[in-house]
């Protein structure tokens, strides 16, 4: 029989590799360089292994995978407010090194001003693009939670499905920017350009399709369908927000 030992973090009485009332490893040895360098490779292969292997299941079984997490399987994936944090940040860096306001946006009409105000608005918007998703994601899972209610999943569970759709877009996004640079700067339109954002829409009818197999199709592509109107009003609401900075010169200094 193992003799007893007293945790070192909550002082409690336990037996074996972890105590038993904190999780804490039993065996505590003083911190030097192997245990820096043990810490190190521990958090990147963490890291590493959640991150690949949620995007990969991200990316062949969606719906499948976002249902399995929700029910309990969550060993292997990477926490999804984490993801897009993660995710945002790197789309973030990806965007702006790659000038995506200036190749990308063509403002009609307005003062230069007026111009320059929204371009500065959504410039802001790429150099804070992780804590800009997260901030909407809160108001993306209300619109899917009020289409979808009927099928059981509540509101925090609808943030985890639009956390994993924000990974899922955010990680095209990354792919995507650096392609639509060397086409814009090598003479196709930005315009042109553009369409290649258009396989990205369909993402998260893969997800919903799949997340929903049980129910019949017709349903979940009607509920789909108002997760859409209400994204679109969702759209036109910030798109006059950011408008409405651009016009009174808001908050944001213009370049």
């Amino acid at each position: 029989m193992e003799a007893a030992l007293t945790c070192k973090n909550c002082e409690s009485e336990t037996s074996g590799k972890y105590c038993s009332n904190c999780g804490q490893k039993t065996a505590t040895v003083r911190l030097d360089r192997k245990y820096l360098i043990d810490e190190m490779k521990y958090t990147f292969l963490h890291l590493n292994k959640g991150l690949t292997f949620t995007v990969k299941e991200l990316f062949t079984r969606p719906g499948h995978t976002v249902r399995e997490f929700l029910e309990g399987k969550r060993i292997n994936h990477y926490k999804p407010v984490l993801l897009v944090f993660v995710l945002g940040g790197i789309a973030g860096l990806t965007m702006h090194y790659f000038d995506y306001v200036e190749q990308n946006l063509t403002i009609v009409g307005g003062s230069k001003k007026q111009v320059n105000s929204v371009k500065s608005a959504i410039q802001w918007m790429i150099d804070h693009y992780a804590l800009f998703n997260i901030l909407l994601i809160p108001i993306f899972a209300f619109c899917s939670w009020l289409s979808f209610k009927k099928y059981g999943y509540n509101y925090i569970e609808n943030i985890v499905i639009n956390c994993f759709i924000g990974a899922q877009i955010l990680v095209y996004t990354i792919v995507l920017t650096p392609i639509k640079y060397a086409l814009i700067i090598n003479g196709v339109s930005p315009l042109l350009a553009t369409l290649l954002d258009f396989p990205s829409y369909f993402l998260p009818a893969w997800l919903y399709v799949q997340l929903y197999n049980k129910q019949e199709l017709g349903f979940v592509i009607l509920r789909m369908l108002l997760l859409l109107f209400l994204f679109f009003v969702v759209f036109v609401i910030l798109t006059l927000a950011i408008s409405l900075i651009g016009y009174f010169g808001g908050f944001i200094t213009a370049k």
